[in-house]
């Protein structure tokens, strides 16, 4: 409702799926000029990621992404590289460990 009634902007994060608020305020006005917008639409990227890394590191910038790398892993393993990460567990408080909280003995009832 808010950003049918213009209240916000929503902006996607590509890394978490997730949109970001961001207030829309009426007193900031931005204007952008005509020329700008033709030049920014007329700048032609390379359809491949693989160009777009390799012009990167040409000027000198580290890509965020190696697409060479997860592109030969891929075709080696027949899968995608993104694997679920396996999830740690939680550690559980032993009779071994260090009670720093003595003066709260009924925390450490069930030792």
């Amino acid at each position: 409702a808010l950003k049918a009634a213009g209240q916000i902007w929503l902006l996607s994060n590509f890394d978490s799926q997730d949109d970001i608020a961001y207030p829309n305020d009426p007193k900031v006005h931005i204007k952008v000029d005509d020329d700008l917008k033709q030049l920014f639409r007329s700048i032609e990227l390379p359809r491949d990621m693989i160009d777009i890394e390799k012009d990167l590191q040409k000027n000198g910038m580290k890509p965020a992404t190696n697409t060479a790398k997860r592109r030969s892993a891929a075709q080696i393993e027949g899968i995608s590289s993104n694997k679920p990460k396996p999830r740690k567990k939680k550690s559980e408080i032993s009779k071994r460990t260090k009670l720093t909280n003595a003066h709260l003995p009924e925390l450490f009832q069930n030792l």
